[in-house]
């Protein structure tokens, strides 16, 4: 990663990353899908069995949420990391796909232990969010 000096560049690994971290919501389109496939919540409109998917779609909406807050973070952060510093995309990237693995694990076993999995999610996303706005703020007042 250290020669990626160009935005262009840094932009294009970037993206590569958030790839890797959508596996996250395709995990939860298959658990919606699975669910939907084999009981009677197959016909939404009148199969009477949507409360079998309740479960698998709030762990579906919340990964969509969290992805996108994600996804702006790591790309605003792109424009502020140059070289070497690039590796810490690939590295939260990948903490953001192992983190919503474990919240959905969780959610299934029991909703109290989503809580480690929501956490390793929200909570280096709003870091990446802090350290973006201090930045930007640097940009604009100095």
């Amino acid at each position: 990663t250290s020669g990626l000096t160009e935005l262009p560049d840094r932009l294009a690994l970037t993206i590569c990353c958030l790839f890797v971290s959508s596996f996250s919501i395709i995990m939860g389109v298959h658990a919606v899908g699975n669910v939907r496939g084999n009981t009677n919540a197959i016909d939404p409109v009148y199969g009477g069995a949507e409360n079998l998917v309740d479960v698998p779609n709030r762990i579906l909406r919340n990964t969509t949420e969290q992805f996108f807050l994600h996804m702006m973070a790591m790309l605003t952060l792109t424009v502020f990391l140059q070289g070497s510093s690039m590796r810490a995309i690939p590295i939260l990237c990948g903490v953001f796909l192992v983190a919503r693995i474990v919240y959905q694990v969780g959610y299934m076993s029991s909703p109290m232990k989503r809580g480690y999995g929501f956490a390793g999610t929200f909570l280096p996303t709003l870091s990446v969010y802090a350290y973006c706005i201090y930045c930007i703020l640097q940009k604009i007042v100095f």
